[in-house]
C-alpha cells in the first residue's frame, strides 16, 4: 500500500514538473519567435519603404508601374540593399525559428538535468533500457548489431508511455551517443548502465544556451536598415 502511494506521488510530481517545464519552454518559444518574427517583419517593411522613398523621391513613384516593373526598378536602383532586405525577409524568420527551437530544447534539457535529473529523468532511462533488456536481451550482449540496437532504443523511447517532453530529451541525448565507443565484448559489465551513463553524459555536456543568435539576427536587420537610410548600400 505504501509503495503504491509512493508510486502515485512520484507520477504526480513528474506530471507537475513536466507541466511547469512545458509552460516555461512555451513561454521561451513565444518570446523568441513571436517577438523576433514581428521585429523582422517591421524592420524589413521599414527598409523597403525607405528604398521606395529614396528611389522615387521626385514624385513619380511606383504608382504607374506594375508590380514586377516596380520590383525591377527597386533592384536596379539599390541592388545590394534591396537584395539583402528580400533575402533576410525570407531567410530571417526560418533561421530564427530553427535556432529558436534548438535554444528552447537545450535550455529545457539544461534546466531538467540541473533541477530534476536524478529524481525524474534518470529513472525513465532505466525503465526504457531495462525493458529492452528484458524483451530482447540479445541486443545488450556481445556481438550486438549496433544499428539494430540504435533503432530499437529510439523505437522504445518513442513507444514508451513516459512524458512526451522527457522522451524527446532522452532521444536527443541518445542520438549523440557513439555506440562504437562501447565495448560490448566485455561480459562483466552492465551494458544498460553504460548506455544510460553515456546518455546522461551527453545531456550534461549541453551547456546553458545563449540568446546571442536572436540579437545577431535582429542586429543584422537593423544594420541593413541603417546602411540603407544613409545610402551606404
Amino acid at each position: 500500500m505504501i509503495d503504491k502511494l509512493k508510486s502515485k506521488n512520484t507520477i504526480s510530481d513528474e506530471v507537475k514538473y513536466a507541466a511547469k517545464l512545458l509552460s516555461r519552454a512555451t513561454l521561451s518559444f513565444l518570446k523568441i519567435n513571436l517577438v523576433g518574427q514581428i521585429a523582422i517583419a517591421i524592420l524589413c517593411i521599414i527598409t523597403i519603404v525607405v528604398i521606395i522613398s529614396q528611389t522615387f523621391n521626385n514624385g513619380g513613384g511606383p504608382v504607374h508601374t506594375n508590380g514586377q516593373a516596380a520590383v525591377l526598378v527597386l533592384f536596379l536602383a539599390r541592388p545590394i540593399s534591396f537584395s539583402l532586405t528580400i533575402l533576410t525577409a525570407f531567410g530571417g524568420p526560418f533561421l530564427l525559428f530553427s535556432l529558436g527551437n534548438k535554444y528552447v530544447m537545450t535550455r529545457t534539457i539544461n534546466r531538467l538535468i540541473t533541477d530534476k535529473g536524478e529524481q525524474i529523468l534518470f529513472p525513465i532511462i532505466d525503465r526504457i533500457l531495462n525493458k529492452i533488456k528484458a524483451n530482447q536481451p540479445q541486443l545488450m550482449q556481445s556481438g550486438v548489431d549496433k544499428t539494430k540496437l540504435r533503432l530499437k532504443v529510439l523505437q522504445e523511447i518513442r513507444d514508451s508511455k513516459e512524458n512526451k517532453w522527457f522522451k524527446k530529451i532522452i532521444a536527443f541525448g541518445f542520438k549523440k551517443v557513439e555506440l562504437n565507443e562501447i565495448d560490448f565484448r566485455n561480459e562483466n559489465v552492465s551494458f544498460t548502465e553504460i548506455l544510460k551513463n553515456k546518455i546522461i553524459d551527453k545531456l550534461k555536456d549541453i551547456s546553458e544556451p545563449s540568446r546571442l543568435f536572436f540579437y545577431l539576427i535582429l542586429g543584422c536587420q537593423t544594420l541593413i536598415l541603417l546602411l540603407t537610410v544613409f545610402k551606404v548600400i
